[in-house]
């Protein structure tokens, strides 16, 4: 028998069922390329006869040296046809896949008067809510909906027969057969995957100021709520994201003058987006608002400082009262994400190739590959950290083991020597320090303070969205795509 993969076997499904005591049927495959579909269908139901129509010749080609070499090219009729127009007698089911949802509206409008009573086996590509939508208004009723993941990509299949005529709410077109809740493992694997095709289109408009921006984001906004319940994800609050950010950055690994955990905020307030970033900047609060996040966490915390009074005289006390005003929590993870196994000295020394990782607190050195010299690891950082690098030594001196410390680790030479370090690589470097790194024979590299902490916030974003999913909350982590510089 034909094998077919987890999408077409769906749709095969959907198709016997739908012929599911009709003696003699006959069905037609729209569209039918390769004719792999066609075979199965005959070879599994031997009364079966079949219409197997393409519009590209070259392909139902294919399709009819298939059907010939597994004899049952007397059971198939292939013919060149544009949509329906292939359909000159009644059948009692026709299959309209892989096209997007405006082909097969077009199809079905074009060919509405060949359709019959015949069942419509239907797996559209994109626009599924607007096949949803425009099918009850021509008087389809979506009976079954089947799940099913190739190619990396999650597909719907629905069998529709004739019935009552009616206008779907948004969250109908959306959800279909989920309206109650997802039925099963496969239909809640396709909204889970539905969900981050919408949170992927929010981070490319967050920064997109129009009023169609707005109009989008505000739809997709709407359809995550819709989604989350119906797979059945919890409330979060920012208490409760406070928490899983000091499982990610365990909060007693902090320096004793440091500035972390939620900040500013109401502890039971409920999130549903979170925005990380490195420093609370108004390019982050106005992307934060534009996302409809409830809470921003980053590595630079607010009130390093002691405030005696929040007004917005200073940049600040005027984010702190926007956030504020907007609803919006503030988390810090600092230098507890600093020392944290995977945090941001990990993810650094990780970025640059370092292997046999170890030190503690802030401090990490790991062995590079024999050979390497410092101009050459300057131009690596560079590439990796995007960003200019300043090199405090000669170009052509060996490096064996990498030190870092990142942000402004200047002050660390002696624990990274102590580690056997002989290049530090680190954000900001003292000219004082860099004299004395240059007496010791070590090389250094200033990366940039940004740049070497940087990087760290997109490996907090996907372990704090991980946490969240791995509980079933209803959060969606970004990661802030801005840089405070312009850059």
């Amino acid at each position: 028998m034909v094998q077919l993969d987890e999408r077409l076997s769906a749709i095969a499904e959907l198709v016997l069922e739908a012929l599911d005591g009709i003696g003699a049927p006959k069905a037609a495959d729209i569209g039918c390329d390769h004719g792999r579909l066609t075979a199965h269908l005959l070879e599994r139901r031997r009364d079966l006869t079949m219409i197997a129509s393409d519009v590209s010749a070259p392909s139902l080609e294919k399709a009819r040296q298939l059907l010939l070499a597994r004899g049952l090219s007397g059971r198939a009729q292939t013919v060149v046809a544009d949509g329906l127009s292939g359909i000159t007698e009644p059948v009692h089911a026709i299959v309209l896949a892989g096209m997007g949802a405006e082909t097969i509206l077009r199809i079905l409008e074009e060919g509405r008067e060949r359709i019959g009573g015949a069942a419509l086996i239907m797996q559209a590509n994109v626009d599924l809510p607007l096949l949803r939508g425009m099918l009850a208004q021509k008087g389809f009723v979506v009976v079954r909906e089947v799940f099913s993941h190739a190619a990396g990509r999650r597909y719907a299949t629905m069998l529709a027969r004739r019935g009552e005529s009616r206008t779907l709410t948004a969250r109908e077109a959306l959800l279909g057969t989920a309206l109650s809740g997802a039925q099963d493992k496969g239909q809640r694997a396709y909204f889970i995957w539905q969900r981050g095709v919408r949170v992927r289109e929010m981070e490319k408009i967050a920064t997109l100021v129009s009023e169609n921006a707005a109009g989008r984001m505000e739809k997709n906004h709407q359809e995550l709520t819709w989604i989350a319940e119906a797979i059945g994800m919890q409330v979060c609050t920012a208490a409760e994201i406070e928490r899983l950010v000091g499982g990610i950055a365990p909060y007693e690994l902090a320096e004793e003058w440091d500035n972390v955990g939620l900040l500013l905020g109401r502890r039971g307030a409920q999130v549903t987006r979170v925005l990380v970033a490195l420093d609370l900047t108004e390019g982050v609060v106005q992307e934060a608002k534009t996302l409809g996040a409830e809470a921003i966490v980053t590595h630079h915390p607010i009130m390093m400082s002691a405030r005696r009074r929040l007004t917005d005289d200073d940049r600040e006390g005027r984010l702190m009262l926007e956030i504020a005003q907007a609803g919006i929590a503030h988390i810090a993870a600092h230098t507890n994400f600093d020392s944290a196994p995977d945090g941001v000295n990990d993810t650094l020394m990780a970025l640059m190739g370092a292997r046999n990782i170890r030190g503690e607190g802030c401090i990490r050195v790991g062995e590079l590959e024999p050979g390497l010299t410092l101009g050459e690891l300057a131009q690596r950082a560079e590439k990796k950290l995007r960003g200019p690098v300043r090199v405090f030594g000669a170009g052509d001196m060996s490096v064996h083991v990498l030190g870092c410390c990142s942000g402004a680790g200047s002050g660390e030479l002696e624990k990274a020597r102590a580690l056997g370090a002989d290049c530090l690589l680190s954000g900001e470097i003292k000219h004082h320090h860099a004299l004395d790194f240059a007496d010791a024979g070590c090389g250094v590299l200033e990366a940039g303070h940004y740049e070497t902490e940087n990087p760290a916030c997109e490996v907090m974003a996907i372990a704090l969205q991980n946490a969240c999913d791995a509980l079933k909350y209803n959060v969606t982590v970004f990661c802030s795509k801005g840089n405070p510089f312009g850059r």
